[in-house]
């Protein structure tokens, strides 16, 4: 399993390499924005979880799992971002986003899909919780925080 900064790392290199046929360690660290230091260790990480083939002086490359993980790692993304447009989440997106990504698991992420997509084919269903929000509720289940306090 890789940390959410392998998980970017990672991404970043299926993107960079998508554009490029060959990827430098001291481009993907400009462009991860970490000292070169801590992108070696990243690869290092990355190539012994056979994720990618990294050698030093060499270009680097993504084996098939490295492949396939980027795809999802983006595919999952991209349905984070569309779960939470479609619930009106504008403060703390990333945060949310963040923690959904690294929390939740693939079941729940196959619910989430379910639902999006659910969600695009029946759009008033979007609309009637778009006039929901805007409404006062009557009833609610979750209880006020204590002192009015709101978490992130």
């Amino acid at each position: 399993m890789l940390s959410s900064s392998l998980e970017k790392c990672l991404v970043c290199m299926y993107q960079m390499l998508e554009s490029d046929k060959e990827l430098k360690i001291s481009d993907l660290a400009k462009q991860i924005n970490q000292p070169l230091q801590k992108t070696i260790q990243a690869l290092q990480r990355m190539h012994y979880q056979k994720h990618i083939i990294y050698s030093p002086y060499q270009p680097l490359k993504l084996t098939e799992q490295g492949k396939s993980t980027a795809e999802y790692l983006m595919a999952r993304d991209a349905l984070i971002d569309e779960f939470l447009g479609f619930l009106h989440i504008e403060k703390n997106f990333s945060t949310e986003k963040e923690s959904m990504s690294q929390y939740l698991s693939y079941e729940s992420l196959e619910q989430i899909e379910k639902f999006v997509i659910f969600n695009r084919q029946y759009p008033e269903i979007a609309e009637r919780f778009s006039l929901l929000l805007k409404m006062t509720p009557k009833h609610t289940l979750l209880p006020p925080l204590p002192n009015g306090e709101k978490k992130l």
